[in-house]
């Protein structure tokens, strides 16, 4: 559920710029999925969780070509702090 950072409430409604404006407090705030943040194709990020799921490490994964360690590393961080 989208909330607005300052106020944590839930009310809000869409500016024609696309961000999100807080009915309650007034702030401005955009917001993005976790998905949409990590910049890999999609096929690349169903793996990586498929493998996530399955409890594969990302140093275990050196040999596939699919992504660099440093982006399997922070899909990782990102889908366990998702998961926290």
């Amino acid at each position: 559920m989208k909330r607005c950072p300052a106020c944590e409430s839930a009310r809000h409604y869409r500016l024609a710029d696309g961000r999100l404006k807080c009915r309650t407090c007034g702030q401005r705030f955009s917001w993005t999925s976790v998905w949409a943040s990590v910049k890999l194709s999609s096929a690349a990020k169903h793996r990586l969780l498929e493998l996530f799921v399955l409890g594969v490490p990302s140093y275990r994964q050196r040999f596939r070509n699919d992504a660099c360690a440093a982006a399997r590393e922070r899909f990782y961080r990102l889908l366990r702090a998702s998961c926290a």
